[in-house]
Formats: structure tokens, sequence, C-alpha cells
């Protein structure tokens, strides 16, 4: 592996910022050259957390994309040479198999400082209804962005993003139930997205809308934070390469085991 620092940049909502650090350092154990920074929105100023360890503040204009957008900014400024940059979120720990998906990304670490374009690295997981490939990359599957990692090349796709959503029409200024919003996608594409968000009788509408409401302003919000990972996706993919944390039999096996035995823990709340 080549030797240099490896930033996470780690968004926290759900979890405080001393929690998040405790369950992330117990997941990083005696790895080293590691430099992290937690971005919170409920943070009102910047501070050093530990050694090495650093709270940011952030808006939550575009929920954990805000946090990833900061975060991602704090890099280029600190750590313009960085090869890997990790970025994950509080659900990594909240909804997922922690262990299972930080050691298989990790895994990919001293490849993605390797690759000579933009790349990114985290679990992928299929197109299965209404839109079946990435509009952008024409893949039919995307990388999930509650855990995944950048190349130095693939970082500046980041500070593109959020042109790109005003580009496409996915704006804040518009509800998502708005006849003119999302203009600009992909018609399939589109429909994805209100089958997340809008109709009420979509089999895929985001869990937390069932059992939570949610104004006009924060699904406008999550929605743009939908179109960022597969936007991300795609554009990554479409000018380099997308690199699967569970390619291959044994790394998918490894990872849907320990998912669903999580779930199972959770269900049980162990």
């Amino acid at each position: 592996m080549i030797k240099d620092d490896i930033i996470i940049v780690a968004c926290c909502f759900r979890l405080s910022p001393e929690d998040m650090l405790n369950r992330l350092r117990h997941l990083i154990g005696s790895r080293s050259g590691i430099v992290g920074y937690l971005v919170c929105a409920n943070a009102s100023i910047e501070r050093t957390l530990a050694p090495g360890w650093i709270l940011l503040p952030s808006d939550n204009r575009d929920f954990d994309f805000s946090a990833y957008l900061k975060g991602a900014e704090r890099v280029r400024q600190a750590h313009p040479e960085s090869r890997a940059v990790v970025f994950l979120n509080d659900t990594l720990f909240t909804n997922h198999a922690a262990a299972a998906n930080f050691n298989a990304l990790w895994r990919q670490v001293g490849l993605i400082q390797s690759l000579e374009l933009p790349a990114i690295a985290g679990k992928t997981d299929p197109y299965t209804t209404v839109c079946l490939r990435n509009p952008w990359s024409g893949l039919a599957k995307y990388v999930t962005t509650f855990c995944f990692m950048l190349n130095r090349h693939a970082i500046t796709f980041m500070f593109q993003l959020r042109a790109m959503a005003d580009r496409d029409g996915v704006t804040l200024e518009r509800s998502v139930d708005d006849p003119l919003w999302g203009n600009g996608l992909h018609p399939a594409f589109r429909q994805f997205l209100k089958a997340s968000l809008v109709y009420a009788q979509s089999p895929y509408l985001w869990y937390r809308l069932r059992e939570t409401k949610f104004s006009p302003q924060q699904l406008s919000s999550k929605a743009r934070t939908i179109y960022f990972e597969h936007r991300l996706s795609g554009a990554i993919s479409e000018a380099g390469c997308i690199v699967p944390t569970n390619a291959g039999p044994r790394w998918s096996a490894y990872i849907n085991f320990h998912e669903l035995w999580n779930r199972v823990l959770r269900k049980f709340g162990i």
C-alpha cells in the first residue's frame, strides 16, 4: 500500500460527535495514518475533538451531502495531495453492518490510491425498478453513499454536484411534486426519484416517510441527496472507474451475510 494520509469525512446527525468518534475509533482499530473530520449540522463551532480529529459545523441544506461537501472542501484546502478520502455517515452504525462494510472498503485503499483515473469505491447496488440503468454512465449499478471512498482524481466531481443538480432542475426552490421540478432529468430517473418520495402507493417509498412527516422543503433536500448519490456514481464511472467492495461471490456473500445478521440483531434490539 502507498503510505500517505487517508482522510475520513464522517457525517453525524443521529449520533452525537462524541459517540460517532468512539465508534469510528473502535472500527479503525490499530490502522494508522488517518486524519478525521466529523461534520455535524448540530455543531456551532469548529473544534478539536481529539488528536487528529476535528469537528466541523455544517448546514443541513442537502442532508448528508452538505456534510460531505463541507468535509471535501476542507480536504481540498488542507490535504490537496491526499489520494484516498473515505466518506461515511452515521447510518453505517445505525442501519448497516459497520465493520463488514468498512473492512471491505479498506481493502481497496491501495488500489484507489494507485488508479490514474477518477475512481469511487463502495458497496454497489443494482437498479431493480423504474429506472434500470444509471442515466449518465449507462451502468446497471451505482455506489451507495453511506460508506464510500474517492481518489484524488474523483474528488473534483463532489464540487460539481450542486451545479449539476441546478442544471437538471433538482432544486430546493421547487417541491418534488411540482411539474417543473427535475425537468432536465432523464424521464425514467425522474420517475425513480418520485417513486421514492412522492407516490404514496409506491412500494419503494423512502422508509422514513412511513414513520415521520417531512415538509416539502425537506423532501426537496432528500431528493437532492438521492440525486447526488446516483449522479456521483454516474459522473465518475463515465470518466473513470467504479470499484465495488462487494464484487465477486466471496465479498458479496460476506457483506450480504453481515447486513442480514445486522438487521436481525436490530429487529430484536440487540
